[in-house]
């Protein structure tokens, strides 16, 4: 199973994020957006787990903090990539984000999860495989976290789809 922890968000964000993607899709000659379903901050990429590993997993979730993470995206940002692009939307430094983030990494270490470990860049993917000549400005936007959850990543008839498998409300 393909794995990764996410920090989810209510409808009227992914509502909001839609509409940054609609206001840049004029200036792309191409790319893939991201379905509204699958908008997500990655909080710890997995890959490819056995399924055995799924209890533990869900009690890593459980260990981490429940409370509410805003988050305020404040700008777009590339990253450079053959064939396309990715444009995100960056998030402002957040205390209470980067600590349950570094908390999730310190407990898949403690218990032995292995995963590629890379520095934390708080994002949500808006595109994908993306050619433009500029990227447009956008008005900031604040939000707060609904949920963190483990999620599977796999195709459901032919589209790329992002299901939890278990999650955490945040309050």
């Amino acid at each position: 199973m393909r794995l990764f922890y996410a920090l989810l968000f209510p409808e009227h964000t992914l509502r909001e994020l839609t509409s940054i993607q609609n206001a840049i899709n004029p200036y792309l000659y191409k790319g893939n957006a991201t379905r509204k379903e699958n908008l997500h901050l990655t909080l710890a990429f997995l890959g490819e787990q056995d399924e055995k590993l799924l209890p533990l997993l869900s009690s890593i979730l459980d260990a981490l903090p429940g409370k509410e993470i805003e988050v305020t995206f404040n700008h777009l940002g590339v990253f450079p990539k053959k064939g396309g692009d990715i444009i995100y939307t960056g998030i402002a430094y957040h205390q209470r984000l980067f600590q349950v983030q570094k908390t999730l990494i310190a407990l898949l270490q403690e218990y032995h999860v292995v995963f590629k470990d890379t520095r934390f860049k708080a994002h949500v993917t808006l595109f994908r495989r993306a050619q433009y000549e500029e990227i447009p400005s956008f008005t900031p936007c604040i939000s707060r976290a609904s949920s963190i959850a483990l999620m599977q990543s796999h195709r459901v008839r032919g589209i790329l789809t992002y299901s939890p498998i278990y999650s955490k409300i945040l309050q």
